[in-house]
Protein backbone atom coordinates (compact mmCIF):
# COMPACT_ATOMS: atom_id res chain seq x y z
CA UNK A 1 0.00 0.00 0.00
CA UNK A 2 1.15 3.43 -0.81
CA UNK A 3 2.15 6.15 1.23
CA UNK A 4 0.50 9.46 0.21
CA UNK A 5 2.67 11.95 -0.55
CA UNK A 6 0.16 14.39 1.09
CA UNK A 7 1.15 16.38 4.24
CA UNK A 8 -1.05 19.00 5.63
CA UNK A 9 0.45 22.35 6.01
CA UNK A 10 0.10 24.06 9.05
CA UNK A 11 -0.39 27.69 9.26
CA UNK A 12 1.15 30.38 11.41
CA UNK A 13 -0.35 31.39 14.95
CA UNK A 14 -0.98 34.71 15.81
CA UNK A 15 2.22 35.03 17.85
CA UNK A 16 4.45 33.89 15.04
CA UNK A 17 2.58 36.96 13.43
CA UNK A 18 3.21 39.17 16.08
CA UNK A 19 6.86 37.93 16.64
CA UNK A 20 7.29 37.77 12.76
CA UNK A 21 6.18 41.97 12.67
CA UNK A 22 8.15 42.61 15.54
CA UNK A 23 11.75 41.46 14.56
CA UNK A 24 10.55 43.16 11.09
CA UNK A 25 9.86 46.56 12.86
CA UNK A 26 12.95 45.98 15.32
CA UNK A 27 15.49 45.53 11.78
CA UNK A 28 13.60 48.54 9.94
CA UNK A 29 14.63 50.66 13.04
CA UNK A 30 18.31 49.61 12.75
CA UNK A 31 18.21 49.79 9.18
CA UNK A 32 16.78 53.38 8.11
CA UNK A 33 19.13 55.20 10.26
CA UNK A 34 22.31 53.56 8.77
CA UNK A 35 20.69 53.99 5.48
CA UNK A 36 20.04 58.16 6.08
CA UNK A 37 23.67 58.12 7.67
CA UNK A 38 25.43 56.58 4.67
CA UNK A 39 23.49 59.03 2.55
CA UNK A 40 24.33 61.74 4.51
CA UNK A 41 28.17 60.48 4.65
CA UNK A 42 28.10 60.54 0.52
CA UNK A 43 26.65 64.09 0.27
CA UNK A 44 29.48 65.23 2.76
CA UNK A 45 32.12 63.35 0.65
CA UNK A 46 30.83 64.67 -2.48
CA UNK A 47 30.66 68.58 -0.94
CA UNK A 48 34.44 67.98 0.09
CA UNK A 49 35.47 66.61 -3.48
CA UNK A 50 33.69 70.27 -4.71
CA UNK A 51 35.09 72.22 -2.61
CA UNK A 52 38.72 70.51 -3.15
CA UNK A 53 38.34 70.97 -7.09
CA UNK A 54 37.43 74.44 -6.06
CA UNK A 55 40.29 74.68 -4.35
CA UNK A 56 42.77 73.63 -7.10
CA UNK A 57 40.89 75.48 -9.76
CA UNK A 58 42.19 78.78 -7.66
CA UNK A 59 45.60 77.55 -7.32
CA UNK A 60 45.88 77.37 -11.55
CA UNK A 61 43.95 81.12 -11.42
CA UNK A 62 46.53 82.37 -9.03
CA UNK A 63 49.08 80.93 -11.33
CA UNK A 64 48.14 82.71 -14.36
CA UNK A 65 46.96 85.94 -12.19
CA UNK A 66 49.76 87.07 -10.53
CA UNK A 67 49.34 85.61 -6.76
CA UNK A 68 45.87 86.81 -7.38
CA UNK A 69 42.33 85.20 -6.41
CA UNK A 70 39.47 85.88 -8.59
CA UNK A 71 37.38 88.91 -7.31
CA UNK A 72 34.56 87.47 -5.26
CA UNK A 73 32.45 90.34 -7.05
CA UNK A 74 32.90 93.51 -9.81
CA UNK A 75 31.09 95.44 -12.09
CA UNK A 76 32.44 97.20 -15.02
CA UNK A 77 30.24 99.06 -17.43
CA UNK A 78 29.35 97.26 -20.29
CA UNK A 79 30.35 93.94 -18.86
CA UNK A 80 28.06 94.07 -16.71
CA UNK A 81 28.78 91.92 -13.20
CA UNK A 82 30.31 89.26 -12.61
CA UNK A 83 30.99 86.80 -9.38
CA UNK A 84 34.30 84.97 -8.56
CA UNK A 85 32.03 81.24 -10.09
CA UNK A 86 31.96 83.01 -13.52
CA UNK A 87 36.00 83.90 -13.43
CA UNK A 88 36.91 80.26 -12.51
CA UNK A 89 34.33 78.30 -15.50
CA UNK A 90 37.59 77.97 -17.63
CA UNK A 91 39.78 76.13 -15.06
CA UNK A 92 36.57 73.70 -14.14
CA UNK A 93 35.74 73.33 -18.00
CA UNK A 94 35.81 69.30 -17.18
CA UNK A 95 33.78 69.27 -14.21
CA UNK A 96 29.86 70.64 -14.66
CA UNK A 97 30.01 74.48 -13.85
CA UNK A 98 26.70 75.42 -15.70
CA UNK A 99 23.31 77.44 -15.40
CA UNK A 100 21.68 74.14 -13.31
CA UNK A 101 21.73 73.52 -10.14
CA UNK A 102 21.48 70.09 -10.05
CA UNK A 103 25.14 68.43 -10.27
CA UNK A 104 26.91 71.88 -10.57
CA UNK A 105 30.04 71.76 -8.76
CA UNK A 106 29.30 75.19 -7.37
CA UNK A 107 26.18 73.12 -4.89
CA UNK A 108 26.53 71.49 -2.18
CA UNK A 109 24.60 68.67 -2.08
CA UNK A 110 23.91 68.99 1.41
CA UNK A 111 21.66 71.74 0.56
CA UNK A 112 17.98 70.62 1.05
CA UNK A 113 16.60 74.07 -0.46
CA UNK A 114 15.86 74.65 -4.03
CA UNK A 115 18.12 76.36 -5.69
CA UNK A 116 17.20 78.47 -8.44
CA UNK A 117 18.80 78.38 -12.18
CA UNK A 118 21.73 81.00 -13.47
CA UNK A 119 22.18 82.83 -16.21
CA UNK A 120 25.89 82.43 -17.39
CA UNK A 121 25.28 85.77 -20.11
CA UNK A 122 24.69 87.76 -16.92
CA UNK A 123 27.33 86.69 -14.82
CA UNK A 124 25.58 84.56 -13.02
CA UNK A 125 25.96 80.67 -11.56
CA UNK A 126 24.31 78.81 -8.74
CA UNK A 127 26.02 78.65 -5.49
CA UNK A 128 25.86 77.46 -2.43
CA UNK A 129 29.43 78.14 -1.48
CA UNK A 130 31.20 81.70 -0.69
CA UNK A 131 35.06 82.66 -0.55
CA UNK A 132 37.26 84.55 1.75
CA UNK A 133 36.39 88.32 1.53
CA UNK A 134 39.98 89.47 1.54
CA UNK A 135 41.52 87.35 -0.98
CA UNK A 136 38.16 87.27 -3.13
CA UNK A 137 37.20 91.09 -2.18
CA UNK A 138 34.72 93.35 -4.87
CA UNK A 139 37.28 95.31 -7.04
CA UNK A 140 34.85 97.21 -8.63
CA UNK A 141 36.44 100.60 -7.48
CA UNK A 142 39.66 99.22 -5.82
CA UNK A 143 41.46 96.19 -5.99
CA UNK A 144 42.66 95.15 -2.62
CA UNK A 145 43.87 91.54 -3.44
CA UNK A 146 46.71 90.14 -1.20
CA UNK A 147 48.85 87.88 -3.19
CA UNK A 148 49.37 84.56 -2.52
CA UNK A 149 53.17 84.72 -1.46
CA UNK A 150 52.07 87.30 1.09
CA UNK A 151 49.83 84.82 2.91
CA UNK A 152 51.40 83.09 5.75
CA UNK A 153 48.92 80.66 7.08
CA UNK A 154 47.87 78.62 3.57
CA UNK A 155 47.01 75.62 5.61
CA UNK A 156 44.93 76.89 8.04
CA UNK A 157 43.38 79.78 6.15
CA UNK A 158 39.86 79.05 4.62
CA UNK A 159 39.44 80.26 0.94
CA UNK A 160 36.11 78.87 0.02
CA UNK A 161 33.41 76.99 2.12
CA UNK A 162 29.76 75.34 2.88
CA UNK A 163 27.54 79.00 3.73
CA UNK A 164 24.25 80.22 4.59
CA UNK A 165 21.85 81.11 1.97
CA UNK A 166 20.75 84.52 1.36
CA UNK A 167 17.08 85.84 2.56
CA UNK A 168 15.37 84.88 -0.58
CA UNK A 169 16.76 81.53 -0.09
CA UNK A 170 18.68 80.56 -3.27
CA UNK A 171 22.37 80.83 -3.61
CA UNK A 172 24.95 82.03 -1.04
CA UNK A 173 26.51 85.47 -0.94
CA UNK A 174 29.68 85.91 -3.10
CA UNK A 175 32.41 85.95 -0.12
CA UNK A 176 31.75 85.55 3.44
CA UNK A 177 31.31 88.41 5.60
CA UNK A 178 30.25 86.87 8.91
CA UNK A 179 32.57 87.59 11.20
CA UNK A 180 33.76 90.63 9.54
CA UNK A 181 37.49 89.08 10.21
CA UNK A 182 36.88 87.32 6.86
CA UNK A 183 37.51 90.88 5.36
CA UNK A 184 39.66 92.29 7.14
CA UNK A 185 41.81 91.17 10.46
CA UNK A 186 39.87 94.30 12.58
CA UNK A 187 39.89 94.18 16.18
CA UNK A 188 41.03 90.26 16.40
CA UNK A 189 43.20 90.04 18.92
CA UNK A 190 43.07 86.02 19.97
CA UNK A 191 43.32 84.24 17.21
CA UNK A 192 42.92 80.84 19.16
CA UNK A 193 39.32 82.01 20.10
CA UNK A 194 36.59 80.18 18.37
CA UNK A 195 34.90 82.41 15.92
CA UNK A 196 31.18 83.41 16.55
CA UNK A 197 28.61 80.89 14.96
CA UNK A 198 25.36 82.64 16.26
CA UNK A 199 25.16 83.95 12.13
CA UNK A 200 25.31 80.17 10.91
CA UNK A 201 21.23 79.82 9.47
CA UNK A 202 20.25 80.30 6.07
CA UNK A 203 18.74 83.71 5.59
CA UNK A 204 21.22 85.49 7.18
CA UNK A 205 23.90 85.60 3.96
CA UNK A 206 27.41 85.88 4.38
CA UNK A 207 28.54 83.37 7.15
CA UNK A 208 29.29 79.82 7.40
CA UNK A 209 26.64 76.63 7.54
CA UNK A 210 26.82 74.00 9.51
CA UNK A 211 24.65 71.73 7.94
CA UNK A 212 26.55 68.91 7.84
CA UNK A 213 25.66 67.78 11.42
CA UNK A 214 26.78 70.05 13.36
CA UNK A 215 30.17 70.35 10.82
CA UNK A 216 30.90 72.81 8.25
CA UNK A 217 32.83 71.62 5.16
CA UNK A 218 35.31 74.21 3.95
CA UNK A 219 38.65 74.48 1.48
CA UNK A 220 41.94 75.84 2.71
CA UNK A 221 44.25 77.78 0.99
CA UNK A 222 46.61 75.22 0.06
CA UNK A 223 44.61 73.32 -1.75
CA UNK A 224 43.28 70.39 0.95
CA UNK A 225 39.18 70.41 2.23
CA UNK A 226 37.70 69.09 5.26
CA UNK A 227 34.93 68.73 7.88
CA UNK A 228 35.08 71.30 11.13
CA UNK A 229 32.85 70.85 13.75
CA UNK A 230 30.81 73.85 14.81
CA UNK A 231 33.03 75.66 17.93
CA UNK A 232 36.20 74.89 16.61
CA UNK A 233 36.49 77.07 13.79
CA UNK A 234 38.77 79.53 15.36
CA UNK A 235 39.85 83.34 14.26
CA UNK A 236 43.59 81.80 12.69
CA UNK A 237 41.04 79.96 10.18
CA UNK A 238 39.87 83.43 8.55
CA UNK A 239 42.62 85.82 9.52
CA UNK A 240 44.87 86.47 6.51
CA UNK A 241 48.53 86.51 8.46
CA UNK A 242 50.85 88.43 6.35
Amino acid sequence: MKLSSFQTRRAFTLIELLVTIAVIAVLAGILIPVVGNVRQSAKETQSLSNLRQIAVAMQMYTSEHNGLYPPGYFYKPGEGERIWTIELIPYVEQLNASNSSSSNVFVSPLVDSDIRMGDLDLGRMPSTYSVHGALCPNISSTDTRPPTWTILNPAKLILVGEATLRSNNTYASATFNTPSAFKTIGGVTNLKEPIPTNSSADGTGGALSYRANGKTLVGFVDGHAEAMVKGEVLYENIVVQK
